[in-house]
This record gives C-alpha cells, sequence and structure tokens, in this order.
C-alpha cells in the first residue's frame, strides 16, 4: 500500500465511504452530493486526500488495459493491515442525509482525532471506492460476468470506454474477446448503457430473444416478468431486432423513443421517454402508467419481494407513483392503494387481490 493510500485511509476512520464514493463516482442525489461537499468544505485535510483517490481512479478510467478486482485487492489490503495495530478515537463534525425518509449514517472527523477499529476497514473503503466505478477491462479471453444483488447497483467500464449500470438483480455476460472488436454482451435484468459508437465494431446486446444493435448511443435495456424487453433511447439511435423471428427486419429507434419486444412483436412509441426513464440510476423508480409486469420486475431486483397478482383485471392496470427511498412496506402499500387492491403476505411473496371478501385489508 502506496504512502498516499495509508495516509487515506488513517484519515478517514469514521468516515461514510459509501456516501463519499458515490459523490467521486458520480452518483449521489442532489441531497448527499451538497452535504458531502460540505463536509469536505470544512474538512480540507480529508477534501484533499479525496482529490488523490479521484485522480487516481480517473487515471485508471483512461486506460483501458487497467482491470481492478475489487475482492481480491481488499483480500491484500486485509492481509498487509492484519498487523496493523487497532486505535481508538472520537469524531465530530457529523453529517446526516436524509434519502427519502431513510437516514444516510453520518460521516465524522476531527482535526485531532484518535482511530478507532482497524486501519484495513478503511483502506477496504478505499478499495470498494474504486470498485464503484468497476475499472475493469482486462481480457482474460474468457467471457466475464459482473451481476447484481438484490437492492445492489453497480457500474462497469468496459475496455472500450462503454459504460453499464447494472440494475439490481442483474447480470451482465460480457463476450471473451471484447476487447477485441467482439463488442457484444447478454443482459438479463435491466441495465443503463452509454456506447463508445465504433462503426467497425458494432456494439450489440442480447436480452431474451432481443438483439439491440447500437448505432452511437445511450439508453436502458429492462426485461419483466412476462419476459418482454423495453428498450428506451436518450440519446443516438439503436436498432431493436427479434432475433427468435427469423430474418425480421430490425426497428430504429432514436433518442427519445422507446421499442417494447414481446409476443414475437416490436412495439414503439415514439418521443415519449424522459429522464425518469434512467432515473432509478440514482436510485429512484419513476412510474408514469407502467405496466404492472414492469413494476413486479423492479420490486424483485429492488426488494426481494415476489409481488403476485392472480385477478387478470387486476393485472391489466398499471401504476402512477415514485419511490425514493422507501422501504418494502410502505412500496408494497403504495401499489396496493393506487391499484386498489388488498395485500395478502406470505414472507416475502404479496399476493394483490381485488379488495373483497378473504383479503387482508391495508394497513
Amino acid at each position: 500500500m502506496s504512502d498516499e493510500i495509508r495516509s487515506f485511509a488513517e484519515s478517514a476512520a469514521d468516515a461514510d465511504w459509501e456516501a463519499i464514493a458515490r459523490f467521486v463516482a458520480g452518483e449521489s442525489d442532489p441531497a448527499e452530493s451538497a452535504a458531502v461537499s460540505q463536509w469536505l468544505a470544512a474538512h480540507p485535510e480529508d477534501a484533499a486526500l479525496v482529490a488523490i483517490v479521484k485522480a487516481r481512479a480517473d487515471q485508471a478510467s483512461m486506460r483501458s488495459a487497467v482491470a481492478v478486482d475489487a475482492e481480491r485487492a481488499l483480500a491484500a489490503v486485509r492481509t498487509r493491515m492484519a498487523a496493523s495495530s487497532a486505535v481508538t478515537g472520537a469524531s465530530t463534525g457529523a453529517f446526516t442525509v436524509h434519502r427519502g425518509g431513510a437516514s444516510i449514517p453520518s460521516v465524522g472527523s476531527s482535526s485531532a482525532r484518535r482511530w478507532r477499529g482497524p486501519v484495513f476497514a478503511v483502506a477496504a473503503a478505499f478499495t470498494a471506492m474504486v470498485g464503484i466505478a468497476q475499472w475493469r477491462g482486462g481480457d482474460t479471453g474468457t467471457a466475464q460476468v459482473y451481476a447484481t444483488t438484490v437492492g445492489q447497483r453497480d457500474s462497469v467500464r468496459l475496455s472500450d470506454g462503454s459504460t453499464v449500470v447494472l440494475a439490481p438483480g442483474s447480470r451482465l455476460t460480457v463476450a471473451a474477446g471484447f476487447r477485441r472488436g467482439h463488442r457484444e454482451v447478454t443482459l438479463d435484468g435491466a441495465a443503463f448503457f452509454e456506447v463508445q459508437h465504433d462503426g467497425a465494431h458494432p456494439f450489440v446486446v442480447h436480452s431474451r430473444g432481443a438483439e439491440i444493435r447500437d448505432i452511437g448511443t445511450a439508453f436502458s435495456v429492462n426485461t419483466d416478468v412476462n419476459g418482454r424487453v423495453s428498450v428506451a433511447v436518450t440519446h443516438g439511435i439503436v436498432a431493436l431486432r427479434d432475433t427468435t423471428a427469423g430474418s425480421a427486419a430490425p426497428v430504429e429507434l432514436r433518442a427519445g423513443d422507446r421499442g417494447v419486444l414481446g409476443a414475437g412483436t416490436v412495439a414503439v412509441a415514439r418521443g415519449t421517454v424522459t429522464e425518469d426513464d434512467v432515473s432509478w440510476t440514482r436510485g429512484q423508480l419513476v412510474y408514469r402508467d407502467a405496466p404492472l409486469a414492469e413494476v413486479q420486475a423492479d420490486v424483485r431486483r429492488w426488494y426481494g419481494i415476489e409481488l403476485q397478482v392472480a385477478d387478470a383485471a387486476l393485472a391489466g392496470r398499471t401504476l402512477t407513483a415514485t419511490f425514493r427511498g422507501d422501504s418494502a412496506a410502505q412500496v408494497v402499500q403504495v401499489i396496493a392503494l393506487a391499484l386498489g387492491a388488498n395485500v395478502v403476505q406470505h414472507g416475502d411473496t404479496i399476493l394483490l387481490q381485488p379488495q373483497g371478501p378473504g383479503s387482508t385489508p391495508n394497513p
């Protein structure tokens, strides 16, 4: 570990590095960004150290051959820091950010700190910070797989400079030989892509029978519980094709267009895509007359809840709602109220059914 990184670790033992890491990676919401900025302004020494980390991260992002393995780095940090003496400390100047009603643990420091806990924990936080942007571009000759768990987002920077934000409960497989021009990935779940265009080597996303071919683009891909694939284009152009339909011609989608592939057909809505369609990349779920199948998929990924709807009429309704930092119980309650449904819960499975006898009233 370099002297700079060790100094960074020892000077930030009490910091909330999840919040600071999101800030450095550009993933903070406005309230959190303002709070972190205010804290850094009040602690110039820590701000300087954060600047060092950001500079290192920016350097790594520009080296397509650099591959950061967060797990391996973390293991190495722990091995090297195991012999470090434990120290105790106290902190002041804490801040708390409220995101959708939930408080983020405070970040604290003191000009005269006494450190608490093993220093390797802070060094591990540094590793996590670098890992957030996932500068992983190495080509091992085999497919690379990136996966997120329930409620977890991840950012991946590919070797060609393209970036992918993975939604919770999603899986991205990068084809072997990606760096050699075979720019193909397979997605299960949801993701937002910002693609570096290369006319000689097209970027292709495969997802449940859909082929999305980039023509210099930023777009999101989302699969729902019924197997439909939705593509929302925020910039540029993509060609969407149903690979299960043989020689079916691709459908061109431009900025603002949405294409939904399902049951062998592609439905296109021109000019309907807004910022709300990618709000999930900032931790916010926004629905505007969204099909319930889309909501079910999101609730599974973000909260680990299986939302079931046995009634056909209820399943055909749409949802308009916004969730940001809400608990699973709050989300279910809002959905039930919006749909006029009652809730029957069995562990992590929630059954929505029409209001009437045999159902449990909403709280």
